[in-house]
């Protein structure tokens, strides 16, 4: 931990001015907050910080918490803000941000506070927890402040205005074979149809490949010629692999139910990539995961993995060596609910009209191989709503796609 003089006639470095500069243009708020808290924290030297901003549309505060102690930062929505008018500034902002998160909980150490001017914003600024006492005519402090400022108005400007889009139906296109920014919802609908379809057909169809498997299987032992054993072994291979078709089939339609714990998100995701790190090393491909240790969910173990494994492995279907997937979560709370909301974002090609409409179908034909073949999305579909949760996909506005999870992140209270 520095000093007060040590950091008294200090500048803020380069290296973190580029690190800042390289969020323009702004792709989100939560991106803003996280980066922020970051560089506040290790500018700083600070055990803590807890950077906040209430917008003033909807009184919603999103927050970042990020720890010296830990690697990531820890981004967070609150819905329903309530205000306190007749509190002073000083009690009025503590009391908002201690509704996301009480500050005795984030760090023991003494604290100062450092207010954000930003229009959109009815509070904004940032809790910094260190032993050593800071103010804002510390240059470092005055240059983050300003930084702070300048990126937090182009976040909340540019989701003003990704709101005001949405509501009038003015959405930005890249091109005509692309919509950008519009949410890809499920039809459950049509999904439940097709699970029934593949309930009754795989019943059907699982009987006779069970049939060939076990005749394959006995002439293999008392046949001895090469070229017959070849050609025999080929028919049970074939019919293998349409036994686990419909083993998918039957998954999707009539999954086991879930037997959901608390899970450490971060532990249970890195252990699916474990899983699957033949696979994504093959492919060139570079995942990253940016979660707190301290996030859980409220799952089935098995099928949240089934669910993330199928996730990435739609990504790599698609993405060239060098691309990236990145998977994020932050913690928010919906009508009093405690929510995980989890993103897989790929930098990979977007979908077209058609691909959009039916990219959660089973073996949609009517396009190449790569995102959504199989019953990869189909299942994850299935396996979140039993868990009370839902899915959203969504081509990124400069590249690739996002998929929204929202997931419980307790069980239903007896």
């Amino acid at each position: 931990m520095s000093s007060e003089a040590g950091i008294a006639g200090v500048q803020l470095p380069d290296a973190y001015y580029r690190r800042l500069f390289s969020l323009v243009p702004v792709r989100s708020l939560s991106s803003v907050i996280n980066e922020l808290s970051v560089v506040w924290c290790e500018a700083t030297t600070a055990e803590a910080v807890y950077l906040a901003v209430l917008e003033r549309e909807n009184l919603r505060l999103s927050a970042g918490v990020f720890k010296s102690s830990e690697n990531v930062a820890h981004y967070f929505n609150t819905d329903s803000i309530r205000l306190s008018k007749d509190r002073s500034i000083t009690e009025q902002t503590r009391s908002v941000f201690e509704q996301g998160r009480l500050l005795s909980q984030i760090s023991q150490a003494a604290f100062d506070f450092f207010s954000f001017s930003c229009d959109q914003a009815e509070i904004a600024g940032i809790y910094v927890f260190s032993s050593t006492k800071l103010t804002d005519d510390v240059p470092v402090i005055s240059q983050l402040i300003n930084l702070s400022q300048r990126l937090l108005s182009q976040a909340l400007e540019q989701r003003l205005q990704k709101h005001s889009a949405l509501k009038s139906g003015n959405l930005p296109e890249s091109n005509q074979n692309l919509s950008i920014g519009q949410k890809i919802l499920p039809s459950s609908d049509k999904l439940e149809a097709m699970a029934e379809f593949a309930a009754g057909a795989g019943h059907e169809i699982n009987n006779p490949v069970a049939t060939i498997v076990g005749r394959v299987q006995m002439l293999l032992k008392e046949e001895t010629d090469p070229q017959r054993r070849q050609s025999l072994a080929t028919i049970g291979g074939q019919a293998y692999r349409i036994r686990d078709m419909i083993g998918d089939a039957m998954l999707f339609a009539r999954p086991p139910a879930p037997h959901p714990v608390s899970l450490n998100l971060q532990q249970m995701t890195q252990e699916v990539l474990n899983s699957l790190n033949e696979k994504i090393s093959k492919a060139g491909v570079n995942v990253s995961i940016k979660l707190s240790s301290l996030l859980t969910i409220w799952a089935d173990e098995v099928q949240w993995k089934v669910v993330l494994s199928n996730l990435i492995l739609n990504s790599l279907q698609v993405l060239k060596t060098g691309d990236g997937i990145e998977i994020f979560a932050e913690e928010m709370t919906q009508n009093s609910i405690r929510i995980m909301y989890i993103r897989v974002v790929d930098d990979g090609p977007g979908l077209t009209e058609q691909e959009k409409e039916h990219l959660f179908d089973p073996f949609f034909s009517a396009r190449q191989a790569g995102r959504g073949l199989g019953f990869g999305l189909s299942k994850c579909w299935r396996i979140i709503s039993l868990h009370g949760g839902s899915i959203e996909a969504e081509v990124n506005a400069d590249r690739g796609m996002t998929f929204h999870l929202f997931w419980p992140i307790e069980g239903p209270k007896e």
